[in-house]
């Protein structure tokens, strides 16, 4: 463990250990800015000296992990997890923008067209936007405890397609397993032959459904591998 340190000026300094942190603190020669993480301001001119540290960030759409190093220590690491509400609070602050517009605007004349910022060139979606924010945030947060002199940071992009299918190359990226289905339903059915997957058919119910295995609002994606085939009755029981 380790305690941050910034000088009079705010300038991040190299971290120091626990036991010389309560010397300075109890000599009142600094004092406490922050408790998470523990950082300490000192009240004295220091000779500003410092290491050469080296920051990484692993960039990501749903976490974003960030650590520090220096002389071949670990002195900062986090992991951030991103938002992922932002799109249904936009949803739902438009539901009661509309609400409390037909509320209160009896003969207000109807505006579609009115939001120039949407039009912008090179304007990104709130939620890319809040993401690359978090990203930012964390870059200056790190920089704020520490003297980081460089950043390295992963960007990795990864051929999902080319780790199922090693060999795949050329037209074959659009000859997919959904290739000559309508859509993933379709393909789901015909994978399942056309039979509920729970009852195997004793049901007999005709009505079949594309049902989640891990749910949407825990996370689950469409991908042909969490969807299964049920039949209404087994459906309606699960739900």
């Amino acid at each position: 463990m380790l305690v941050f340190v910034i000088n009079q000026n705010k300038k991040p300094l190299m971290p120091c250990k626990p036991s010389k942190a309560r010397k300075l603190l109890q000599a009142g020669k600094a004092k406490v800015v922050r408790n998470t993480p523990f950082t300490i301001k000192l009240l004295f001119r220091s000779s500003g000296y410092t290491q050469p540290v080296t920051a990484g960030m692993d960039t990501g759409s749903k976490v974003v992990g960030c650590a520090a190093i220096a002389n071949g220590k670990v002195l900062y690491q986090s992991e951030i997890y991103l938002r992922e509400n932002v799109s249904k609070k936009m949803e739902q602050r438009k539901m009661y923008r509309r609400t409390r517009r037909s509320r209160k605007t009896r003969y207000r004349p109807a505006r579609f067209d009115n939001r120039g910022n949407s039009k912008k060139e090179g304007r990104l979606a709130p939620s890319i936007r809040s993401k690359l924010e978090a990203h930012f945030r964390e870059k200056r947060f790190v920089e704020s405890l520490l003297p980081v002199t460089e950043w390295k940071v992963e960007l990795a992009s990864f051929d999902i397609h080319k780790i199922t299918n090693p060999e795949v190359s050329g037209i074959g990226y659009q000859e997919g397993d959904l290739k000559g289905f309508y859509n993933i339903k379709a393909y789901v059915l015909d994978r399942d032959g056309y039979t509920c997957q729970h009852c195997r058919g004793k049901s007999k119910d005709s009505r079949l459904h594309c049902h989640h295995i891990v749910f949407r609002s825990q996370k689950g994606t469409d991908a042909p591998e969490n969807l299964i085939t049920l039949c209404e009755t087994c459906h309606k029981a699960l739900h």
